[in-house]
């Protein structure tokens, strides 16, 4: 595992430099901890933030690049997170 995250460091230093955004990363129940915590770190080495860790689910709210989203998802192999961007959803008629 951690020959896979500095593998996936270095290939997000090439990519550190894309545009961020704000994205929802949650992970299924049985994903261990430790996993998440290296995960979480790999994006703040790539230049992102965490800005919020839920408590009742397995997932956190970031500020990243897709590069660095797309090696997150690549290293979780077998607890495969779902990430999404993360916007304000409702349910009133726009009127479209």
């Amino acid at each position: 595992m951690k020959v896979q995250v500095l593998l996936a460091l270095l290939a997000l230093g090439v990519n550190g430099l894309a545009p961020q955004q704000q994205y929802l990363i949650t992970y299924p129940k049985d994903a261990p901890q430790s996993d998440i915590d290296d995960y979480k770190h790999t994006i703040m080495a790539a230049g992102g933030q965490i800005l919020h860790e839920y408590e009742l689910i397995k997932g956190f709210v970031v500020k990243a690049s897709a590069p660095a989203l797309d090696t997150i998802h690549t290293l979780s192999q077998k607890y495969a997170p779902t990430i999404e961007e993360d916007k304000t959803v409702t349910i009133q008629d726009q009127g479209l």
